[in-house]
């Protein structure tokens, strides 16, 4: 498995609604407040990075922005899971699995073992 520290980092959700909403659309941080219904502080802290994408804060963006929860929820957790790969990730890899994962053959059985489970029975 590659390192988190060599891996590219996923979009920051502050730097997508900075570039793709703010700067294209000419939103003031006023106006994409009073659009939302939060204060100039919430979005300063989201265009910041000093506040994170919640559900609700998802929810509310989607309608604003013609997009949708999803899309912020998976920028957000994208992001998340970066940093805490690069800030966990050594410490994580040092705990022993209670199970080990299961590989490829364990998953897709070949087609020889699958033969006949769907066979009719005649009723009777």
């Amino acid at each position: 498995m590659v390192s988190a520290a060599f891996m590219a980092a996923p979009p920051r959700p502050a730097d997508v609604l900075k570039r793709h909403f703010m700067t294209l659309d000419s939103v003031t941080q006023q106006g994409l407040a009073d659009a939302l219904g939060v204060s100039r502080l919430t979005v300063s802290e989201l265009l910041n990075d000093k506040r994170a994408i919640t559900a609700p804060m998802a929810l509310r963006l989607a309608q604003v922005l013609g997009t949708d929860a999803e899309f912020w929820l998976n920028l957000q957790l994208g992001w998340d899971l970066h940093r805490a790969r690069l800030d966990h990730g050594d410490e994580a890899a040092q705990l022993v699995p209670l199970r080990q994962r299961p590989t490829q053959d364990d998953v897709v059985r070949p087609a020889a073992d699958r033969r006949g489970r769907f066979k009719s029975t005649p009723a009777g």
